[in-house]
This record gives C-alpha cells, structure tokens and sequence, in this order.
C-alpha cells in the first residue's frame, strides 16, 4: 500500500486547493508575483500561484441589450508597468479595447464605432498598441488609440496569438503560424505546422509552441528549417513554454492527461491524468504549472 500512494503522488505531483471561479479563463497574462486572469462573466481576478488565492479587482459592467442583460466576455489581457490592457465584448457585436489601474476606471482605447474584430491587444514599446483581428490582420496603434498601420498576414480566421518582446506569433483555422516583427512591421517566418484549425499558442525567445485540432503539439525553433512535432491522442488545447524555454507542456488526451517534454533531449519528463478540461496551462516558478480548466477552476501543479 506504501509502495502504491508513493508511485500515485510521483505520477499526479502535488495539487493545490482549486481557485473556483465558476466560469472558464478566457485571458490571462503574467505579472510580478500574480498572474491576471480575464474571465468569460466578465471580471478581472489576481491571482497568487504561490497561495492559491485570488481576489477580484475589476467587474465589467453587464451590456443592456433588448433580450436582457449580458456580462461581457473578456478576450485578451496584457500588463505593463502595473497597467492592464484588455479586449472586451461590446454592445454592437464589436469589440472595445480599454486600459486599467487598479484603483481608477477602464480608460477607452479603442470604441465599437471603429468596427475592429480584435482577438488579442498588446502593449509595444513605451506608447504604442498592437492589434490582432479575428481575420488576421495586425493593426499599430499609437497611444491614443489611433491607427497607423495595418498588415493582412493571413487569410484564414486567428485561431490563437501571442506575443513576447518585438515578435508576434499567429495561429490560424488553416493550420498556419505566422511570426511577425512587430518594430519592422513585416512577416519573417509562415510555416503550415498543422494540419487544421492552430489551438493554442505561446511565443519565448527561441521556440514556438503550438497545439491543435490535428491531434499534436509543435514545437518551432526560431530559425530552424523543421518544427519538432509532439504527438497526442486528441484536440491540443493549451501548451506551455517553462522559463527556460526547454520544457514544453501540452494537453494529451480527452481525459485529461498533461504531458511534458524536454525539447533539448527530446524526451518524456512527466505525464499525468487527472487534468479533464484543460485549456490554459502556464508555468510559473520552478516546479508549478498553472492549470485553468473549462469549469472556472484554476490551480497549482507541483510537477516536480
């Protein structure tokens, strides 16, 4: 019996006491100590990975439509010197992109009269914004919200987008992921990684990692001619890059196992069940992965 809970508590790792929600993550972004996490009811949480506590520190207000009320969803969340940047659902069908200190009010950026689909909004530089639309075009923001450029650099709906530095990383329904250089503001790579709609997606310094519904992870070293292609048995939902950008975490299986990968010895580090719903990981520290699941719970792995 010894023996058995020995070999269970290395498979499943140590798991926290769940953060309940009650309603999935749909934006989340790293910060010092605490992570933001954007949810579909509309509320801006912070969350300590390292107590497992979250407080809410901002609640949109619900949008007065002619069938009722709706709390709008939150689609994408970035962070900066302390003030958030987010997209958020707005009242015609378009979106509305607003800046945020805790403390104050939701400044607009951007207001639905501009009529742009954006998916994602980041932070660029000290007084610009970068916008990704659900078509696939990238729009350069000056800090007023003013459009200065825009790039069409795919043709298929964005399935997924991150950021990190001056590189912007797209996942299209084609299976494409596209690298932009966000300063020179062209397209450097495009490379069909997958064979159907792109999932998931997180950008580091030297890798691209991916996840879609072609049943695998890939994992793309910046200048590298071929990806590194990590098998699943289903949907690839949500992938991870550790800080050193040489474990990569991914969703396996419809039950819910985790797997992760050493992309330099090519190898197996850990897989485990127990994980049903996943669709955002993240990993923090040196041994948490983040999990969100569909059910509004978020939670620390210690995986090590």
């Amino acid at each position: 019996m010894v023996r058995l809970v020995a070999v269970l508590l290395f498979v499943l790792g140590s798991l926290a006491a769940a953060v309940e929600l009650g309603t999935p993550v749909t934006a989340w972004v790293a910060a010092d100590e605490v992570v933001y996490l954007g949810t579909e009811d509309g509320r801006v949480v912070r969350y300590a990975p390292a107590e497992d506590a979250a407080v809410e520190v901002w609640r949109l207000a619900p949008l007065e439509l002619v069938t009722g009320r709706l709390q709008p969803k939150l689609y994408s969340l970035d962070v900066r010197d302390g003030e958030l940047l987010w997209v958020r659902e707005g009242l015609r069908g378009f979106r509305v992109v607003e800046r945020f200190r805790e403390g104050g009010e939701p400044q607009t950026v951007v207001d639905e009269t501009a009529e742009l689909p954006a998916v994602g909004a980041w932070f660029l530089g000290s007084d610009r914004i970068v916008l990704v639309l659900l078509d696939g075009e990238v729009v350069w923001l000056d800090g007023a919200g003013q459009v200065q450029r825009r790039l069409q650099v795919t043709r298929s709906a964005v399935g997924a987008a991150a950021k990190r530095g001056k590189l912007l990383a797209i996942g299209d329904e084609g299976g494409l992921v596209t690298l932009v250089d966000l300063e020179a503001e062209r397209v450097l790579e495009q490379k069909g990684a997958h064979r159907d709609k792109v999932l998931a997606l997180t950008l580091g310094e030297r890798w691209v990692l991916s996840g879609g519904r072609d049943r695998r992870a890939v994992a793309w070293e910046l200048g590298a001619s071929t990806p590194l292609a990590l098998k699943a048995s289903f949907f690839v939902y949500a992938v991870a890059l550790d800080p050193e950008e040489r474990l990569a975490a991914y969703t396996y299986d419809e039950a819910g196992t985790l797997r992760i990968v050493d992309l330099v010895e090519r190898r197996e580090v850990r897989r485990a069940p127990g994980f049903e719903g996943t669709d955002r990981l993240m990993f923090w520290g040196e041994d948490c992965l983040i999990v969100a699941d569909e059910y509004g719970r978020v939670r620390c792995w210690r995986w090590r």
